[in-house]
């Protein structure tokens, strides 16, 4: 059967992706750029484009335009159990990376304060970042810690494992969190730079970790992409 033109241009795009001319993360051409490299229309390409997204090649992101997708198995995140989103990469045979956006020291505000049990005018540090899976965003998290439990820890970042930072350098081992799940709410500033790193669907995971004496460690947000993270809970029916 002759190929029709749509499909032979959406083979022409995959093979610029297996030879790594476009590679995993990046943003590809718009429609009439791509329209002028394979001398066709637009809505030629824009077909092709949607063959690209049925193979699972490629993400549209609304108002950001296509990217390559991620070749790896989509990241599952089991919700009961605590492990750390660089964990969770990892298990998926990918390459965590962090997008440092600001980390602080500053004073629990009332919310803060409430939630971990910090009296007025305490010190807390605020940490702020991105985290990517062979290049493709996948995850924004909000740390808020006490400072007298972690000092200046992360001041110059964050090497390795968080929970495995805390527990040899403060002697603190994570425990258990309390988690709410939620939607995006863009009236919150986390929630908006959530969006503007991701760029996606995304579900909030607001966890409260204790240690494994009870204390209240530090609490956080985390801003799931979740097409690339695959949520998954196994519930029991109650006799």
């Amino acid at each position: 059967m002759k190929q029709l033109l749509y499909e032979e241009i959406a083979c022409r795009m995959i093979k610029k992706i297996d030879a790594g001319e476009w590679q995993i993360g990046q943003k590809l051409p718009g429609e009439l750029e791509l329209s002028r490299l394979y001398g066709v229309g637009r809505s030629t390409v824009r077909e092709a484009l949607n063959l690209l997204l049925e193979k699972g090649m490629i993400v549209k992101k609304n108002g950001s335009g296509s990217y390559v997708r991620l070749s790896s198995p989509t990241l599952n995140n089991p919700l009961n159990q605590l492990n750390s989103i660089g964990e969770m990469i990892q298990a998926a045979g990918c390459v965590p990376k962090s997008i440092w956006y600001r980390l602080e020291h500053g004073i629990a505000d009332g919310e803060t304060g409430k939630e971990l049990d910090l009296p007025a005018g305490e010190p807390v540090v605020i940490m702020l970042r991105g985290r990517e899976a062979d290049r493709i965003p996948v995850a924004f998290s909000c740390n808020i810690f006490p400072e007298k439990y972690v000092g200046n820890l992360f001041d110059s970042g964050v090497e390795g494992k968080m929970f495995s930072l805390l527990q040899e350098r403060c002697g603190i081992r994570i425990h258990h969190a309390e988690t709410r799940i939620s939607g995006l709410n863009k009236s919150r500033e986390w929630d908006r730079m959530a969006w503007e790193f991701l760029k996606s669907s995304i579900v909030m995971l607001r966890q409260l970790h204790y240690d494994s004496e009870g204390r209240k460690i530090f609490c956080s947000w985390d801003y799931l992409n979740t097409e690339v993270i695959e949520l998954n809970l196994t519930r029991d029916v109650r006799e």
